[in-house]
């Protein structure tokens, strides 16, 4: 490990990415996430994205 990198139990506990609850806004068909929540349309290939 080099000198710079840290172990997982030296890291912060707020060194966590993004939640999980934003699943919602992944596009079913590419993959990306949707700027806002649904109902929207993904910004990348224009699928509709449902209201959960």
């Amino acid at each position: 490990m080099a000198s710079s990198e840290r172990s997982p139990a030296e890291l912060p506990d707020d060194a966590g990415g993004d939640p999980a609850c934003w699943m919602h806004r992944v596009c079913d068909e590419c993959g990306r996430l949707a700027d806002e929540d649904p109902p929207t349309r993904c910004p990348s290939c224009g699928k509709h994205l449902e209201a959960i």
